[in-house]
């Protein structure tokens, strides 16, 4: 019965062993053959992942050409629409000095400007005078310029020899069909200018032709073909 019972016991164990054998044997081979299945998966993720790469690369060079292209036709554009205000703005003017724009003016302000310096309280100015060419003779005279504004709350008004440096007299003029003056305008500490008055007076004439300018319109930006004219 010994005998009988140990050899019983060894076939049982051997059959446990063939049979554990057997599992691990199964699960190394699946085991094996899902790292095999992922590493094919990971390597066809890997050459998409290039692929896409490389999509982006080309995306992001297409994205630069296009953004570069955009800024140079903007440019392109802004330096068209500049080249025609000027030329309209010459044409304007020619027209005027013509009389083809149906005004028939004579001595006036075409175009005026303020333009700030280095001190913030002088100022450049630019006026460019015109008469009709149908009606131009030359004609000589002097511009007037005055400074109106406040000063402590008060209404003030400064005449040339206030805002000039006291020994520059004032602008002269003698032309045929247009003429600019400039200089410059020294602003008093604590007065707050409001308008500028300019007064061309023509040798031979009793009243002189007067054109009155807001002040923070021309240093905002120059003055063409808009001004208040008055007597």
């Amino acid at each position: 019965m010994l005998v009988l019972a140990i050899v019983l016991g060894s076939a049982l164990m051997f059959i446990v062993y063939q049979l554990a054998s057997s599992l691990v044997v199964s699960e190394s081979n699946q085991l094996k053959e899902r790292v095999a299945f992922l590493e094919k998966d990971l390597a066809s993720l890997s050459e998409r992942y290039k692929h896409l790469q490389a999509q982006l690369t080309i995306v992001e060079r297409e994205a630069e050409v296009f953004r570069t292209a955009n800024r140079l036709l903007r440019s392109a554009e802004n330096q068209n629409q500049a080249e025609r205000n000027r030329v309209q703005s010459e044409l304007d003017f020619y027209r005027r000095l013509a009389g083809t724009s149906g005004r028939q003016t004579g001595l006036a302000v075409y175009a005026a400007e303020l333009t700030p310096t280095d001190s913030d309280r002088v100022f450049r100015f630019i006026l460019t005078l015109t008469q009709n060419i149908r009606r131009a003779s030359v004609i000589t005279g002097r511009v007037r310029i005055n400074v109106e504004g406040t000063l402590d709350d008060q209404p003030v008004t400064f005449n040339w020899t206030q805002v000039s440096d006291g020994s520059t007299p004032e602008p002269q003029f003698r032309f045929k069909y247009f003429q600019q003056v400039d200089g410059y305008l020294a602003i008093p500490q604590e007065f707050s200018p409001t308008r500028l008055r300019v007064m061309l007076e023509v040798e031979g004439q009793r009243k002189p032709v007067v054109h009155v300018f807001d002040w923070a319109g021309l240093v905002a930006g120059p003055w063409e073909n808009q001004g208040q004219a008055s007597k």
